[in-house]
């Protein structure tokens, strides 16, 4: 291995010596050929030298391509990986580089050929011409530029009235800045025939320099164009001016210029003798054209040497990282995550190695994790499914497309469903629409609104007997994205559980009934004994006392008729018609009605505009409603208060609200849980019926009413009604 090494960077430096030769050649090759010199063009010494080292990198090449060739067919021939990949890359880098070489080698040879004919085809007589025009427009475009900086700067003196003696300083700055901007080395200022400014690039030799002459600055003054070249010593100073009216009979003149050096002129005179140059050098046609074909044979050669050498180097480099990821990764595709690569690589190919070492040992990681992760949900699962197969509620869960994905036993028997059956099937073609109304209903409305939470008690007729089941929908969400993923149906029964609250409410209700009626009784009876007592007073007395007496009695009679019909509203509400109204419209009509009796409450209404016209609802219940939650706010807040009414729509869920809030002394957290329940009352003349009234009413609209605290004070009841 090591004899291996030192033989590889003897070659290196040998390399490197030879190249260095040959460069040294070249570069003297070119230095000469610049100026056509006889050893660049007529030296057979050199060119002779040339074909030496081109004969000698042909045969190295040759040499150590078949080497290696032999050396790939003996590789190949033997059992291994990575070798069909090797040759590959190797013929990829020959073929990569031999293919564009030669084609380039080839259209370069004509270039060069048809260039070195072109050129000494040219006439001699059209350069010589072709000079003096270049001259010509050289000047020319020169005196283009100074003729439009002329006109620059006067239309700018002009706008700006910068002629003025005040503006004097001014200008002075101003035409320094543009002497910058332009790149001019002259400026000079005419006012009439007196020079008012000339200032001066530092590069101008100054003992040099030459004023204008009166005529032409009378001649530019008349307004007739001029640009003048002044030769100097060290190079030639070109001026042109613009002149304009400043004021009736003033004139002034702007004058630019430009200073070229000697080295601009003497570029020109040197083309001039490169043409003479020309001439004498068209019998040397030949050998530049056979020099320059030369050399890019040489530039041929080395290039497919470099790459065929590249294409070994690279490939050696490759194939034995590639055959150790290759056994590795078929080791890790048997299962093996133990396996690592012990193999020191270079650049990327290390990289490589060591992250495909980090994969096996992550996936090996991953795979424990998973094996854990997957008995601990396994073992999560059994208790789930041995919870949901104990629990007396019945439990299903939807996904987003409405298929039952779980169902538990309980929850197919109390719809009368086979688990196995229903399984992965839409929850529409399970749970029938005519048999399941109101379920049916339920999870449909839970897709279409995506409320969080449904609750709702109904009735199902299954066997041929009516159950009370409590319906409890939950949104189900993506843990990962907060995506809707589908519902989660809890079903209780509880059938039992009304029966025995039916009968605790009626004892409830017989001794409330008992207790109220008893108290208006007590004043009924005395004043009968009363009546009795006095039979014999006299008749004015007695009658007296029997007035009295009838009053109270009758009074009390009515209490108790009231009290009656309280109980019998709320015992039998009317059943719902639906008809199409108007909530605003509602809230309108009643608010009017309030206004005008409550004159020192203040009603603050804000409705919005955007509700629909028209909502499917009992027009006289939802009157109710609101005139139990109007009159329970102004009992509250008494002869003087606030009450603020609002309604609005959520177009996404079709939900109307309707808020109606009071700043009274507002209710507390224990009383909100028991306010919409029977007979509850802070009040001693209330029955605690009315907001119970409100609330199952809400309820068959399918709609929710709920209270919250005011701010900064009061209590605010939020009814909500499908539009």
């Amino acid at each position: 291995m090591k004899n291996k090494n030192i033989k590889g960077v003897r070659l290196i430096v040998a390399a490197m010596v030879l190249f260095f030769i040959v460069f040294v050649i070249i570069r003297l090759y070119f230095e000469e050929s610049k100026n056509f010199s006889p050893l660049a063009l007529k030296g057979s010494t050199l060119i002779f030298g040339l074909w030496i080292i081109i004969i000698l990198f042909g045969l190295t090449f040759l040499f150590i391509l078949a080497r290696n060739i032999l050396k790939m067919y003996l590789e190949n021939n033997q059992s291994g990986t990575g070798h069909s990949f090797k040759n590959k890359l190797v013929f990829f880098f020959i073929a990569f580089s031999l293919v564009p070489t030669l084609l380039l080698f080839i259209f370069a040879t004509d270039v060069i050929s048809q260039s070195i004919e072109q050129w000494f085809k040219t006439p001699i007589e059209n350069i010589m011409h072709n000079v003096e025009d270049v001259k010509k427009n050289y000047y020319g475009k020169i005196n283009e530029d100074l003729e439009h900086f002329s006109g620059l700067i006067a239309a700018m003196i002009q706008q700006k009235r910068m002629y003025t003696d005040e503006n004097k300083i001014f200008l002075q700055n101003k035409l320094k800045e543009k002497m910058l901007e332009y790149k001019l080395d002259v400026v000079n200022i005419y006012k009439n025939k007196n020079e008012v400014f000339a200032i001066f690039n530092p590069r101008i030799p100054m003992q040099e320099y030459k004023n204008l002459p009166l005529n032409i600055v009378y001649r530019g003054l008349g307004g007739a164009g001029f640009t003048t070249i002044d030769t100097l010593k060290t190079g030639e100073l070109i001026r042109n001016g613009v002149a304009f009216d400043i004021t009736q009979g003033d004139k002034m003149l702007i004058i630019t210029g430009k200073y070229f050096p000697e080295s601009y002129t003497r570029s020109l005179n040197a083309l001039a003798g490169m043409v003479s140059k020309h001439s004498q050098m068209r019998v040397l046609r030949d050998p530049v054209k056979n020099t320059y074909i030369l050399l890019f044979l040489f530039i041929t050669i080395l290039i497919i040497f470099s790459a065929s050498w590249l294409g070994f180097y690279l490939a050696k480099g490759i194939t034995v990282p590639i055959e150790k990821l290759v056994l590795a990764t078929a080791e890790i595709a048997k299962g093996n995550l133990d396996v690592r690569i012990d193999y020191k690589a270079k650049d990327e190919f290390n990289t490589l190695i060591n992250e495909f070492n980090r994969m096996a040992f992550d996936l090996k990681e991953n795979r424990d994790k998973l094996n854990r992760r997957t008995i601990e949900l396994r073992h999560r699962r059994s208790i789930t499914e041995t919870i949901l197969k104990n629990i007396t509620s019945g439990v299903m869960a939807l996904n987003a497309s409405g298929e039952i994905i779980a169902i538990n036993p309980e929850a197919a028997r109390m719809l009368s469903l086979d688990m196995e059956v229903v399984a992965r099937k839409n929850f529409a073609a399970v749970i029938s629409e005519t048999i399941y109304q109101d379920i049916h209903v339920l999870i449909r409305k839970a897709f279409e609104t995506r409320f969080k939470l449904i609750e709702k008690e109904i009735d199902v007729k299954l066997k041929g007997k009516y159950i009370n089941l409590a319906v409890k929908i939950t949104q189900l969400r993506n843990p990962i994205n907060n995506r809707f993923a589908g519902l989660l149906v809890v079903l209780t029964d509880l059938t039992e559980l009304i029966k025995a609250q039916r009968m605790l409410v009626w004892r409830e209700v017989a001794k409330r009934i008992a207790h109220e009626i008893k108290n208006p009784l007590t004043p009924i009876q005395i004043s009968s004994q009363r009546i009795l007592r006095s039979l014999d007073q006299p008749p004015d007395k007695f009658r007296s006392i029997v007035e009295d007496s009838l009053n109270i009695i009758s009074q009390e009679l009515a209490s108790i008729k009231n009290l009656a019909e309280e109980f019998a509203n709320f015992a039998r509400l009317p059943e719902i018609k639906f008809s199409q109204g108007d909530i605003n419209e509602i809230l309108e009509k009643l608010l009017t009605v309030y206004t005008s009796i409550y004159q020192n409450v203040q009603f603050k209404v804000k409705l919005d505009v955007e509700l629909p016209s028209l909502v499917k609802l009992d027009v006289e219940q939802i009157k109710r409603v609101l005139v139990n939650v109007l009159d329970n706010a102004l009992e509250i807040i008494g002869k003087e208060g606030e009450i603020e009414i609002s309604t609005s729509y959520n177009g996404e869920s079709k939900f109307i609200t309707i808020e109606i809030a009071d700043n009274g002394p507002g209710i507390s957290d224990e009383d909100k849980q028991k306010v919409f329940m029977p007979y509850f009352s802070k009040k001693s003349s209330g029955t605690g019926l009315g907001l119970a009234i409100a609330h199952n009413i809400v309820e068959e609209h399918n709609g929710l009413i709920s209270i919250t605290d005011n701010h900064p004070q009061g209590a605010r009841f939020i009814i909500e009604l499908p539009a």
